[in-house]
């Protein structure tokens, strides 16, 4: 920390403060292209992930010695504020003001919402894809994106969903929603760019016969999942110009379908399981004589 005696906002009518409560707004947020970002490791992740920072906020009793669970994030994020000339300090009855839910969590962060497009998509030859349609629960979208991180999912494609940058599904994420490239558009915007990219289109449908265990995942592959509660009837059926083919993941009891966090996660990793195995029998053996 600087040597300096730090200043601290402390009057309700600061206009940061006014603008940061603003933020907090949904369609206020969209408009200003901004991200507000919660917690010490979800800040990390952002910086990490080269999001533009605009400014970093943390609590007047953090001067104080009061101590955080997430050192190494904190400690990371603190540097880079001051490096960049982006820490202010605020009165902790004002960090409750601009925080998100009940308590504050630290520090809060305003980012520059990336701007990237489709056409600015870089992917790899075998490209995992996860389609989230029409999920309306931030926290759902969350989940998913922290499940894909851990199973090596290469972008996730959102048709017609709620804001990916919600403060809750930064939250559920855990900061993995800014490792993962994500981009929020319309089922025929999506679908016209995974056929030009020739990416083999699945949708996961409880009526599909095609058993998860026996379809084939490797190669460029975008699975498409749907809300637990409506699935995705008549959204991304084929059609002459796309084929998709539907899948199912088995299930042995009364339920007929799963969280779609939990649908992600096992999709993802059994892709990840199929391409690793397939990997290993390709690796080429060495001789020697």
């Amino acid at each position: 920390m600087s040597e300096s005696k730090p200043v601290i906002f402390r009057s309700s009518a600061n206009p940061t403060l006014r603008h940061l409560i603003r933020m907090r707004d949904n369609r206020s947020r969209r408009k200003a292209n901004r991200v507000l970002v919660d917690g010490w490791r979800e800040t990390s992740q952002a910086i990490q992930a080269g999001m533009e920072l605009c400014g970093i906020y943390v609590p007047e009793s953090l001067i104080h010695g009061k101590k955080d669970e997430f050192r190494d994030a904190t400690q990371t994020v603190m540097a880079f504020a001051e490096d960049h000339q982006k820490l202010n300090w605020m009165a902790d009855p004002l960090m409750e003001k601009i925080s998100y839910g009940q308590s504050p969590r630290g520090v809060v962060a305003e980012f520059v919402r990336p701007s990237a497009s489709l056409k600015s998509l870089s992917l790899p030859e075998n490209a995992l894809i996860l389609v989230l349609d029409e999920i309306e629960k931030p926290g759902n979208i969350g989940a998913v994106f922290r499940s894909a991180d851990a199973a090596g999912v290469d972008c996730i494609l959102l048709s017609d969903c709620v804001d990916q940058y919600n403060p809750n599904s930064i939250r559920s994420s855990l900061g993995t929603i800014f490792q993962i490239p994500s981009f929020n558009a319309t089922e025929l915007e999506l679908r016209d760019f995974l056929v030009s990219q020739s990416i083999k289109i699945l949708a996961a449908r409880v009526e599909s016969s095609k058993n998860l265990w026996k379809c084939e995942l490797h190669g460029p592959t975008a699975i498409v999942l749907g809300s637990e509660a409506r699935g995705l009837k008549n959204r991304w059926q084929a059609s002459p110009g796309s084929p998709i083919d539907g899948i199912r993941i088995p299930m042995a009891g009364e339920a007929d379908s799963l969280n779609i966090a939990a649908s992600a996660a096992i999709i993802a990793f059994e892709a990840a399981r199929q391409r690793a195995e397939r990997s290993s029998r390709t690796v080429p053996t060495t001789v020697t004589h």
